[in-house]
């Protein structure tokens, strides 16, 4: 009889530490961030998950549709966006948590070229050439990148003229794509995308005159876990982990 008193005794012990190892793993928050941070807030989300047992899961994409994503309810606790403009309308809104902003990140608009190109492009008047047939450039009511390009463009009139060349893509990811892969002649990125991709791409110019390219970070009102989706972003804007990984990604810190 004592046997098998321990016997379950045992048994439920287990199953009460099964139970909360399974609670352990299922501790996850949701990120949704700029396609240009993909590949540093992978790094910097195994790092967190280490220390911390709480999983970020991504969704990366445009800045812009990653909020209307927000605004029609998708489950996100997280957002960080590569456009403060947007983070402004969603906090004016009441989608956003306005006392949990924080600036994370800067950044730099660059115009590429696929690596082996051999057109001269020394201003942004020479995309005119035509042997330049295509430029990918973002969805600028979408896309941040897309958004900065046009303003730097529009001071020109380049917007104008270059329209018939333009090839619209659906984030900063696909336009370094386009570029990388050869089918297009040049795409503006930024330049963190540029150093991702440096076997396949080069930097033919640094641009300026456009909005200061920022990083906000921000919580999604009325999520259930606050406190694991504060203590992510502040790992991202506090630690030296996050800082030395953003670093070696070539962003810019605040």
């Amino acid at each position: 009889m004592k046997t098998r008193k321990y016997s379950l005794i045992l048994i439920f012990s287990l199953l009460f530490n099964v139970s909360l190892l399974a609670q352990e793993k299922e501790k996850e928050i949701l990120v949704s961030a700029a396609s240009s941070l993909t590949d540093v807030l992978k790094e910097i989300g195994i790092v967190f998950q280490e220390k911390t047992k709480i999983k970020p899961v991504f969704n990366f994409g445009s800045s812009g549709s990653l909020y209307q994503q927000i605004e029609k309810g998708a489950p996100v606790d997280v957002f960080i966006s590569a456009d403060q403009d947007i983070t402004d309308k969603g906090i004016a809104n009441g989608i956003l948590e306005s006392n949990t902003k924080t600036i994370l990140l800067k950044n730099t608009l660059v115009l590429v070229v696929p690596k082996n190109s051999t057109a001269k492009i020394e201003k942004l008047q020479d995309l005119q050439a035509p042997e330049i047939k295509k430029i990918a450039i973002g969805n600028p009511s979408s896309v941040p990148a897309g958004k900065y390009a046009e303003e730097v463009l529009s001071k020109d009139g380049l917007n104008k003229t270059l329209k018939d060349k333009f090839i619209p893509a659906e984030n900063v990811r696909q336009v370094l794509d386009y570029v990388g892969r050869e089918e297009v002649d040049a795409g503006f990125v930024y330049k963190t995308d540029a150093l991702v991709a440096e076997s396949k791409v080069k930097v033919v110019l640094q641009l300026s005159g456009h909005k200061p390219i920022l990083y906000p970070g921000i919580l999604v009102s009325g999520i259930k876990n606050s406190a694991d989706a504060k203590s992510f972003l502040n790992f991202l804007h506090q630690s030296p982990e996050a800082k030395a990984l953003f670093t070696k990604y070539k962003f810019t810190l605040p």
